[in-house]
């Protein structure tokens, strides 16, 4: 008995031609394009993530992208940017990646953008130039995954429809709500505020650089439903346009579902910064990633900040480079030996910290994140040797207050709220990266004076 076996094409030089039209200026689907923070809210289907979403576009600009799938498989993505002519024309080559780093298949797009009567048209024209045999079955759904990325894009660029960001949270209304409407919370996963009252009529405010500029929010409680419902106008000083925000709580049992409804956008100044893309950007990194973020790990996390009186590429020097790292590692008595330190996504880092009553502290640790000059993260794990150990998610923020001061932040996530009080009171966790820091601001002194 013989059985048909239908192979995959091969797709060996083919092209792919896709034209879409959208509803917002050339700069703006052009920057949707080339700012990683926009482009990692489309790229991919429907339901799927980008968590790490490098996208240096110059020309010879690295890519590296992981998306992730809803049932959470990841898929990385690598290539590199060969021209870039604002804001008319990109050309990229891209492909996926195996477990090895190895292209699977590459991509050349070349991208055109075409603006009439305020509408852009975007021509992306996408060849083949290597593949095997194994490759063929993905690339046969490159159309339609593009086709539904696209989708996503002009959902994000659209100017007239109200914002809306909804979110399913791993807690129940309750504590959502507490998040929502306590200053001390709200400043951990929102913005700090001097005063918030959840009340009808209260004013607030707070001011957010971003680029060099200084925006001043002034904001009013429009209506505040207990475990509902809260809603706040939203205006900027010195600009025109109002608008509103709305989050509603939908209670479902142990689980939250969280919808934000920013309504009034088109009012704003058109220009760069007021555009659609950021606004969706922003919310969906407040609402979507660090307000769920808080308040399912509030109890299992510990953090700690700091600010340093030196500028953001210098404190970022200090800490991806090991010559610099042993010198201001760990708490004070402490020295470092650093064997290995590959600060990139998936390099190792193993380190051995020297306590002073001589005992030693075997320490290994997985980069998730690198993302110059804003944040790393690692997994890790270490403790004192032949003794209890500790594993953990650490983030580092780092702010640009002004040109020449930092905020330093470290969240550490454990497994469990008992891991963290483990932490904390064997090997006294808070203070020691507290003094970490200390040595870090004293360390950075130093490296300013041998500059000058």
């Amino acid at each position: 008995m013989r059985t048909n076996i239908k192979s995959a094409p091969d797709f060996s030089g083919h092209e792919f031609v896709i034209t879409r039209e959208f509803a917002a200026p050339r700069e703006l689907v052009f920057k949707a394009w080339t700012d990683p923070k926009h482009l990692a809210q489309w790229w991919g289907p429907k339901g799927f993530t980008n968590p790490v979403c490098e996208w240096d576009a110059r020309p010879g600009g690295k890519i590296y992208d992981v998306m992730r799938a809803p049932n959470g498989t990841d898929y990385p993505m690598g290539g590199e940017f060969r021209e870039i002519v604002p804001p008319g024309r990109l050309v990229l080559m891209c492909g996926a990646l195996n477990a090895g780093g190895n292209f699977l298949f590459e991509f050349l797009h070349t991208a055109t953008f075409t603006e009439r009567n305020g509408k852009t048209t975007l021509t992306l024209n996408s060849r083949v130039i290597k593949t095997t045999a194994e490759a063929n079955k993905y690339i046969g759904g490159f159309e339609t995954g593009m086709t539904l990325s696209l989708e996503r894009l002009a959902n994000l660029v659209q100017t007239n429809e109200p914002l809306v960001i909804e979110r399913i949270i791993n807690a129940p209304a309750e504590r959502v709500w507490q998040a929502l409407t306590t200053k001390e919370e709200m400043g951990r996963w929102f913005f700090e505020l001097e005063e918030f009252k959840a009340k009808a009529g209260f004013a607030f405010g707070f001011a957010v650089e971003h680029e060099g500029f200084t925006y001043v929010h002034h904001c009013k409680v429009m209506e505040a439903v207990p475990n509902q419902k809260l809603a706040f106008t939203w205006r900027y000083e010195g600009q025109a346009g109002d608008s509103l925000v709305t989050i509603e709580l939908f209670a479902a049992g142990s689980q939250t579902r969280v919808k934000l409804t920013h309504t009034g956008l088109e009012t704003f100044p058109a220009v760069p910064a007021f555009a659609r893309v950021n606004f969706m950007g922003g919310w969906t990194c407040i609402i979507g990633s660090a307000l769920g973020d808080f308040v399912e790990n509030a109890d299992r996390e510990i953090v700690i900040a700091r600010e340093f009186n030196a500028p953001r590429e210098l404190v970022w020097e200090a800490w991806t480079h090991p010559e610099h790292v042993a010198h201001w590692w760990g708490p004070r008595g402490f020295t470092t030996t650093i064997e290995k330190m590959d600060v990139r996504p998936g390099g190792l880092w193993k380190h051995v910290m020297h306590g002073p009553d001589g005992a030693n502290y075997p320490n290994q640790s997985v980069f998730k994140e690198v993302v110059k000059p804003e944040r790393i993260v690692f997994s890790h794990g270490g403790g004192r040797e032949g003794g209890p150990g500790a594993h953990f998610v650490s983030t580092w923020t780092f702010d640009e207050i002004e040109k020449d001061k930092t905020r330093v932040t470290i969240r550490m996530v454990f497994t469990s709220a008992a891991a963290r009080d483990f932490v904390v009171k064997e090997f006294g966790a808070i203070e020691g990266g507290k003094q970490t820091l200390e040595r870090l601001a004293e360390h950075l002194l130093q490296m300013e004076a041998v500059l000058k």
